[in-house]
């Protein structure tokens, strides 16, 4: 039968909710539907008015909003206030716990009560037990002699015990503080005590974030030492946090490391800061100084529907410290101040740049700041011609301690047209018109070593002007779809070069490739540009398969009808016919891709850059390989080189993976790192063991071996690392 339960049954419902052992709020606080019904179903429901108890029994169920109580038979005496629930007794909180008891007596209006045993599935699938549970306050529940863990007992693989464990002589949980608190508690693998700690709390799982320990790491390496690292995180309110990641070496002392988070009503920030003072010192390196350490840090804020800043911080106060103590491999730190605005066709932006090189060639001195840099761009929305219309203007002051000073202003106004004839050719027409003025100081004359120009000021302008052809041609055979598409690109502007007497500063990164073939110009910044009359040729391939395979090839080459005096020879572009450039991908399916890239002599027909990319999964093999070959480029960006590299990842079996990578430069003949590793995964527990080597040197950083083991014990703590941030 289905009734409506009297007020008392109500009462009932709601303390029954109170064993589980992860409620968020105390159950009397808790939302009730407005109708206030409870519902009950039984094979049969008695009351006795002599004694005045209501008795349930056979199959009882009874519901009250999320909560859902089970058991073979319930009693409630109105006298005493004494609820007793007997017989596989079960209850489904809100919050997805599921406690279990053999039998369940409450009393002192429902508020406190007495279980011989329960068990508990939390609703991470974490489990507890204990007996002799005792509920007292209304939020307090306390087990003894009680047992917590996360991990699934393997019946079928003769498991008996889970892999790990928590036994306390008393577990308490504390509802209000929403608290598992361990007391006199042993942590067991395989059943056997391996560690013994009279105190130990974690948040329950309703928990998101909570100030607490969370999972160290053990390392060891020759330049540090012994190392463990023992993080603390600390929530300080919704929106702030803050983690403290102190590592303790047996060769350097202590290297304080810490992260601060924040979010506001208007954007986000985080910082994180390191320091030392080192044992050792050793002269004439950066190792010098007596203190070593790094701040790190972004952020991002809206100003209002159309502005917004930000900024990067990253600042360190020596050459090799984060390398040597493992905090980056970064060679180049950028500092960046910036706002934007954007409002339909509208851009701007304003940055302010600061770099600090970490290489034994770079310095401070001769190192340049950039403040600011301005960029706007608008986009005209009626079309001209047939085409759009754009305008573009960028502003900047560059400045450093020694050397070239520069100062520039550049704009540009393109139009850009595109059409299909009713032969299937595809055309477009395109126009720039750009002019600069710079104002610039110091600026070394190549002519004469040792000496500089003279500060002036220098003004050009450049007209451009181009068209370019492509024919796409598709066949469809079956479920795959071949598209054959040759492109011819004529491009003209005056042949004025570039100057010496403007200092190069955003355009040294320089590679002709397949993915500037077809550029208007190739120069990344604005203080070089491509002039001449010049034109780009190539046929580009694509192939689709019906199981989602596809296949893509190009193949081109770029003519002058003049040299181009302003690129070194060895890019492969400044004659008046270029290196050729080409691009290969196959991928046979979702899990396997190669990619190969390359430059090829025009003349000698000899490779000037080779680059291989195979990346594929098979079953529980998952591998990377990946070969890269440069030749000798005369400018400042790129030296020649040869490197391979591999990696890989394999599952031995549902838990249990190895891990390799290998790096090896191959034009000097030595290995640059190697890695490897074993892992072990399953629903409770992460473990890590890895060696690693590292052979680089520069001054005080010297070859280092190291070994990392890490442990994860899931449910314990983990929350607190990984918690999101709320906004005021």
């Amino acid at each position: 039968m289905r009734r409506i339960l009297p007020a008392a049954a109500l009462a009932l419902m709601a303390v029954l909710a109170l064993p589980a052992a992860a409620q968020n709020t105390p159950p009397r606080q808790a939302a009730f539907p407005e109708s206030g019904e409870v519902l009950m179903q039984a094979d049969e429901l008695t009351y006795d008015r002599e004694t005045r108890v209501v008795t349930a029994s056979g199959n009882v169920e009874l519901a009250y909003g999320e909560r859902v109580l089970l058991a073979d038979r319930v009693t409630y005496d109105e006298k005493t206030g004494v609820v007793k629930a007997d017989g596989n007794v079960s209850l489904l909180d809100p919050q997805g716990d599921v406690a279990f008891a053999d039998q369940v007596v409450l009393r002192n209006e429902m508020r406190d009560g007495v279980i011989d045993t329960l068990r508990v599935l939390l609703s991470d699938n974490s489990r507890m037990a204990g007996s002799s549970v005792v509920r007292s306050g209304g939020n307090m529940t306390t087990l003894h002699r009680g047992v917590y863990s996360a991990c699934d007992i393997c019946e079928e693989k003769g498991q008996t015990k889970p892999l790990w464990q928590i036994k306390a002589f008393r577990v308490i949980h504390n509802q209000e503080e929403k608290r598992i608190i361990y007391e006199d508690a042993f942590i067991e693998f395989f059943g056997v005590p391996v560690l013994y700690v009279p105190y130990f709390s974690q948040p329950d799982p309703t928990v998101k974030r909570q100030s607490g320990f969370l999972t160290p790491k053990i390392s060891s390496s020759t330049e540090l030492g012994q190392q463990v690292e023992i993080p603390y995180y600390w929530a300080i309110s919704p929106d702030k946090d803050v983690t403290l990641i102190p590592r303790f070496t047996t060769k350097e002392g202590v290297v304080y490391q810490g992260e601060y988070r924040q979010r506001v009503e208007n954007g986000q920030f985080q910082m994180f800061g390191t320091g030392t003072w080192p044992e050792t010192q050793t002269p004439g390196t950066p190792a010098d100084d007596n203190f070593r350490g790094s701040l790190f840090g972004d952020g991002r804020f809206r100003i209002d529907e159309n502005w917004s800043w930000g900024f990067r911080t990253q600042l360190t106060t020596d050459d090799t410290y984060l390398r040597k103590y493992g905090l980056s491999d970064a060679t180049d730190l950028t500092n960046n101040i910036n706002a934007t605005y954007a409002k339909g066709r509208n851009s701007f932006t304003a940055d302010a740049y600061y770099f600090q090189g970490l290489l034994a060639t770079d310095n401070s001195d001769t190192t340049p700041w950039v403040a600011p840099i301005l960029q706007y761009n608008y986009s005209y929305p009626e079309q001209i011609f047939g085409g759009r219309v754009g305008f573009s203007a960028n502003a900047m002051v560059l400045e450093r301690e020694v050397g070239a000073k520069s100062r520039r202003i550049s704009s540009m106004v393109s139009w850009d047209r595109r059409e299909t004839t009713k032969d299937g050719f595809v055309l477009r027409y395109f126009a720039s018109l750009r002019g600069d003025v710079y104002s610039v100081e110091d600026v070394p004359n190549p002519a004469l070593p040792g000496t500089d120009f003279e500060s002036s000021t220098i003004t050009r302008g450049l007209p451009t002007a181009g068209v370019e052809w492509s024919y796409p041609l598709l066949r469809a055979d079956g479920g795959t779809r071949h598209v054959v598409e040759p492109i011819v690109q004529l491009i003209y502007s005056p042949n004025v070069g570039n100057t010496v007497e403007i200092p190069n500063e955003d355009s040294l990164s320089f590679e002709f490739d397949d993915t500037n073939l077809f550029s208007e110009d190739r120069f990344a910044g604005l203080d070089q540009w491509e002039t001449g009359a010049r034109a780009n040729a190539g046929v580009r391939y694509s192939l689709f398969m019906a199981n989602g395979g596809q296949a893509s090839a190009l193949l081109g080459q770029s003519f002058r009808l003049d040299d181009n005096p302003s690129l070194s020879q060895a890019t492969g572009l400044r004659d008046e016919s270029s290196d050729y450039v080409g691009r290969i991908m196959v991928s046979p399916n979702k899990d396997y891709m190669a990619v190969y890239r390359f430059r090829l002599d025009d003349e000698r027909y000899k490779i000037r850059r080779n680059e291989v990319s195979l990346m594929g999964r098979e079953g529980p093999v998952m591998a990377e390989l990946g070969y890269a070959y440069f030749a000798a480029d005369q400018t400042l960006a790129l030296q020649s080189r040869e490197e391979i590299y591999a990696g890989s990842v394999v599952k031995l079996d549902e838990y249990w993976r190895v891990f390799g990578q290998v790096r090896r430069d191959l034009a000097n003949n030595r290995s640059v790192a190697n890695r490897l590793g074993i892992g072990y995964e399953d629903e409770c527990i992460n473990v890590s063991l890895g060696y690693s080597q590292s052979f680089y040197r520069d001054r005080d950083l010297e070859p280092d071996r190291s070994i990392v083991f890490q442990i994860t014990l899931k449910t314990l703590g983990s929350a607190s690392a990984t918690g999101s941030l709320d906004s005021n």
